[in-house]
Formats: C-alpha cells, sequence, structure tokens
C-alpha cells in the first residue's frame, strides 16, 4: 500500500479505511507491507513522531543525511510500515520538496518486496507517475475512489481495479465516465472505533468544516442554546476547528460563546473516544459525501446518527439513522448560518433523541441492526476477494 499521508491519520476516513482493507488482505493471505507519508488532513498540525507514539507506536526513527527528511518505521498488526515525515506540509504540499525522497522508498520497495499490488489512492501528478512506474514492473495497480475527484477517464488508463465505497459513488462514476468499480461498504477495526464504556450524553458533531455543514450546525447550535438549553452539544475539531465555529456564528448574528451547553474539543486519537460521551452523531453534510464513515462508526457503538439527505450518506445509514433535509440552496459556497426555520426537523428529532427514552431507545436498537452491514466477519472475504480478482484480471 502506497499512500501520500499518514494511514493513520485519524481525520482522513479515506486512509483509515484503506488501512483496514489492507489488514483484511494481510488475514485474508497476502503478504503486505506499506509506504506514506506524515502529512495530516488534521487542522492542527501535531508533531507526527509524538502522535504516533501516543497511539502506542514502537517507532524506528532513521536520521536524516544531506537535506533529506527522517523516515520513521514500525510493526502495526503485522504489517510494517515506513513513513516519510514530512513536517506540517499538508497532503497535497509535501511533493515539492520531498517528492524525489519519498519516489526513492518507493522504487525500494519495487525492488526488494516486487510487490504484485500497488494498493494506493491520489491524483497528484507525482502519484500517477508513481502508478505508471509500479506497472512496468509488473505490479496491479489497485485504486481506491473516496470522493468525485478523478471524473476523467484516461486517468484511469494504467488502473486495474477500482475501489468505491458506496454503491451512489460507483453508480455516479459508471453514469459519467463509464468506469466500472467494486462497490464495498466502509471497513472498520473494532479496536479503533468501539468504546467500551459508554456515557451518551452529547449531541455530537465531528468536523465542522464549510462541506461538513458549518453554517447549518451554527445555527442549529444556536436554536439549541436558546431554547434547550439542557441539551448539550459537542463539536470536535479537525479541518473545522472552534475559531470556524465561532466565526460562522458570528456571521449570523449571534456568539455561540454565550451558550454554557455548547463544547468544543480538540481532535481525538482514536474514533472511539468520539462515541464514548455521544448520545446522537450530527453529519448534515453540504457536498455529496461519496460514503460516511463516521456513520458507520456511530451504528457499531449505538449511536443514532443524523445525516444530510445529500450523496450517500442514506445509504451509509444503512436504514439506521434519521435521514433529514438541507436547504436546497445551502452550498459549499454558503458563508453565512441558514435561517431559523431550517433547523426545525432536525431539531424535533434531537429533543426526541435527548427527552424521549423510548424512541431513543427505539433508534438505538435500529442502528445495531444496520451495523451488521460492516461486521467484519461479513466484509473481510469481500475485500480478500477484491485482491484476488485484481490479480486475476487481463491487463
Amino acid at each position: 500500500m502506497a499512500l501520500p499521508q499518514m494511514p493513520q491519520d485519524p481525520a482522513s476516513g479515506a486512509a483509515r479505511t484503506a488501512q483496514t482493507a489492507l489488514e483484511m488482505a494481510l488475514d485474508g493471505g497476502f503478504e503486505v507491507r506499506a509506504l506514506g507519508t506524515t502529512a495530516t488532513e488534521r487542522g492542527s498540525k501535531a508533531d507526527p513522531l509524538s502522535y504516533l507514539q501516543s497511539i502506542g507506536l514502537d517507532v524506528h526513527v532513521k536520521l536524516p543525511t544531506n537535506k533529506n527528511r527522517r523516515e520513521f518505521r514500525f510493526v502495526q498488526r503485522g504489517i510494517q510500515y515506513t513513513l516519510l515525515d514530512t513536517a506540517r506540509l499538508g497532503v497535497v504540499q509535501w511533493e515539492a520538496s520531498h517528492g524525489r525522497q519519498f519516489d526513492l522508498l518507493f522504487d525500494a520497495e519495487l525492488e526488494s518486496f516486487q510487490p504484485d499490488i500497488v494498493f494506493t489512492y491520489g491524483g497528484m501528478p507525482g502519484d500517477v507517475r508513481r502508478h505508471r512506474r509500479a506497472r512496468q514492473k509488473g505490479a496491479r495497480i489497485a485504486f481506491c475512489v473516496f470522493n468525485m475527484a478523478y471524473m476523467q477517464r484516461d486517468f484511469f488508463e494504467p488502473i486495474d481495479a477500482v475501489l468505491t465505497p458506496s454503491e451512489f459513488l460507483a453508480t455516479r462514476y459508471r453514469d459519467q465516465i463509464g468506469m466500472i468499480s467494486t462497490p464495498l461498504p466502509t471497513p472498520l477495526d473494532l479496536d479503533d472505533v468501539l468504546a467500551t464504556e459508554r456515557d451518551p450524553i452529547f449531541i455530537t458533531m465531528v468536523n465542522p468544516s464549510i462541506e461538513k455543514g458549518l453554517f447549518f450546525f451554527a445555527r442549529l447550535a444556536e436554536e439549541i442554546g436558546k431554547r434547550h438549553p439542557d441539551i448539550a452539544i459537542l463539536a470536535i475539531e479537525s479541518r473545522g476547528t472552534a475559531g470556524m465555529v465561532v466565526q460562522a456564528g458570528l456571521l449570523g448574528g449571534f456568539d455561540l460563546r454565550r451558550h454554557e451547553g455548547i463544547m468544543i474539543a480538540g481532535a481525538v486519537p482514536k474514533p472511539r473516544d468520539i462515541f464514548a460521551n455521544t448520545r446522537a452523531l450530527l453529519v448534515p453534510s453540504v457536498w455529496e459525501e461519496p460514503s460516511g464513515r463516521v456513520v458507520a462508526e456511530a451504528l457499531v457503538n449505538g449511536v443514532p446518527p443524523l445525516v444530510s439527505d445529500r450523496g450517500g450518506l442514506a445509504e451509509s445509514c444503512n436504514h439506521g439513522g434519521f435521514v433529514l433535509p438541507l436547504p436546497v440552496d445551502l452550498s459549499e459556497r454558503t458563508r453565512r448560518p441558514v435561517p431559523a426555520q431550517a433547523v426545525e426537523p432536525w431539531i424535533e428529532t434531537i429533543v426526541k433523541l435527548a427527552f424521549d427514552e423510548p424512541f431513543y431507545h427505539d433508534a438505538v436498537e435500529r442502528t445495531r441492526i444496520a451495523a451488521r452491514m460492516y461486521a467484519r466477519e461479513e466484509l473481510a472475504p469481500k475485500y480478500v476477494d477484491f485482491f484476488v480478482r485484481t490479480l486475476e484480471k487481463q491487463r
């Protein structure tokens, strides 16, 4: 597996999905290795070595020579990882200054490991060049598509097999450019995801960024803060930060900081840390989410998700959550909170989940039924079969 970012990135569902798929391949009999960088999608960039050590990894550091960067090597769940330390540069920023060193690491893996399959994603010029070099060495390229950024048919010319996280996304690519993919539900690692102890208090939103519904959430939080101050609202930072939430409210003429029941917390190391105290999850995404990893994580924790009626989020709920409307004119270009009436269906559902215990317990039961779609014993054979069929494909 070769990724342009940290496979352990807590802010990237794509990275964690690819990592868990790789672990399923290992369990299915494949020999696997992984190469990546320390680039992350987190809004605030922590020291990558400190972060890796904080999640229990014994990291060997290869010190830099000349103008090279450090390299981190460690084993996690039976897989050997090599990560190039790209410091605090973002996922699409490191290539210009560190691409040559990453290319040398990539080519060394092609020579020493001689992979039958390179499992990857990324569409930057450096990524594409590496795909082509791997294919020239005889490897099959299995590519993960997690968004709609690859709507050019010629991009897939060196790709042998494509994995998508939903029927929604697979259908969109097939209809627009004729690209055929294998849609599989998001794989989860329960050690990372499942909260062992739960005290369901908060109505929680993860990553209050613009595309995830920042300006909808700001109005929703304001209305709940005014009308139901005993409902605790929590936003967890990722690309979206506390400053963005406060600023969004101010653009609407209100200050969310005056509500004692609205809290904002920093990013957490593991998804399970989100759900230990979450009663219901808010996912008011404005863009067409191809799927919702955080929705799947909520379901397996017995947390009812409230999701927008856009993209593949309803599919991710698998009839186990609440699919609610957003204003039709709310888009990623919106820069002020929505009107108060737009959040009414969401508030009605939140209030029932907060105070109507029979309604809440029924919602929890439906999440547990829906979560069966993500059971590892169900998904692992399908992912292994995807890799096996990739090996069998004609060029």
